[in-house]
């Protein structure tokens, strides 16, 4: 790791424990579980944020630094990152470029997952649809450590990509809707390694509690992930999220239906910071402020 990279990863670090000190120390290490919560009958390794409540210290933290002003926050068990929406607004394009982490499995309590992605739906609402495509980074229990690249139309299950991505690989990914052909086209490039994979999918043609999936294109996500590894009837259980270090995303790029571009922070619709937590409020994972079409998500420690 550079100096840089430690010296930012410090000063999160250091910001993060005076959050958790506010409220109420919650980065004391604690016992290593899984977070349990409601969710639909089928399984997804991506699919739609499951929220848990943000600690008031850190809605006063954003809401206390003018260049964000503008950015909501609001807290996750599985996703870290930012995503846009607007009310009325269907979007068409979002791309990112990031750098495939490299893991550290070493003090992996048991296998661990992570998935760094783009995609179009699952965060507005009670959203049923989410069209993604990235990267998975995952620790065995033996300490391990894989790299793939994958992309799904939830509810529909993941599927990998022919494409081999290796840690500190340039890649990506991108995210479209064709309005004429009424399809996503998913497509993940492999800057350093010269690969590339394309695929072209229609709205995942299944219900969901009697519902079709509509696929409304009301929002558009970048993120960094603690898969859904085991489902019920009842509930989702989110996996422990793998050691990545940092992930820097830049070249964010979002289009909407009618023709607006922007980056993550534009006149053109809201943008939220989602920071992944415990349901206790600890701090799992934690996105930098954006600059221009950049920003990093830092682990901070198991989920």
């Amino acid at each position: 790791m550079s100096l840089a990279r430690r010296a930012c990863l410090a000063a999160v670090v250091t910001a993060a424990l005076a959050v958790a000190a506010a409220v109420g120390g919650h980065l004391v290490p604690a016992r290593h579980r899984v977070e349990s919560v409601p969710a639909p009958a089928t399984a997804w390794p991506g699919g739609p944020i499951v929220r848990v409540s943000l600690p008031h210290a850190l809605v006063r933290q954003a809401a206390g630094r003018p260049a964000v002003s503008s950015i909501s926050s609001l807290g996750s068990l599985n996703w870290a990152g930012y995503a846009v929406s607007r009310r009325g607004i269907r979007f068409n394009v979002v791309q990112a470029t990031f750098f495939v982490p490299y893991l550290t499995c070493s003090k992996a309590l048991g296998q661990t997952l992570s998935s760094d992605w783009v995609g179009l739906d699952g965060f507005v609402g009670e959203p049923d649809s989410v069209e993604q495509g990235g990267i998975g980074a995952d620790c065995s229990a033996a300490r391990k450590a894989t790299y793939y690249a994958w992309w799904e139309t939830y509810p529909d299950p993941e599927t990998r990509a022919a494409l081999s991505v290796r840690p500190g690989d340039s890649v990506t990914a991108i995210v479209s809707y064709n309005s004429s052909h009424k399809n996503f086209r998913i497509t993940l490039v492999d800057n350093t390694g010269g690969g590339r994979f394309s695929v072209t999918r229609g709205c995942p043609a299944v219900k969901i509690d009697k519902r079709a999936v509509t696929c409304p294109r009301n929002s558009a996500e970048v993120i960094s992930e603690a898969p859904a590894t085991g489902t019920s009837a009842e509930k989702v259980v989110i996996a422990h999220l793998s050691d990545y270090d940092a992930v820097s995303f830049g070249g964010v790029a979002i289009s909407d239906a009618s023709g607006q571009r922007g980056t993550l922070v534009s006149g053109h619709w809201g943008t939220t910071k989602i920071i992944q937590l415990r349901s206790s409020g600890a701090i799992v994972a934690l996105p930098t402020a954006t600059e221009a079409a950049t920003f990093d998500n830092y682990w901070l420690r198991e989920n």
